[in-house]
């Protein structure tokens, strides 16, 4: 139950940095390839997910 919430709570991070930077781009009129950033932040998610559980390990 712990790592579904740590999970969890990773992507909820990742998701609001993400839509910071979206309103940050739009108001900027810089368009981000949706597809490529969903990517990115899925990878980025799932890299500190990991690292969390490799340091709650040793």
């Amino acid at each position: 139950m712990r790592d579904l919430l740590k999970g969890a709570a990773v992507t909820v991070i990742v998701l609001i940095a993400l839509m910071a930077i979206n309103v940050f781009c739009n108001m900027n009129d810089i368009h981000s390839d949706t597809v490529t950033t969903g990517t990115v932040s899925a990878v980025c998610a799932m890299l500190i997910y990991r690292g969390l559980n490799k340091n709650e390990k040793k």
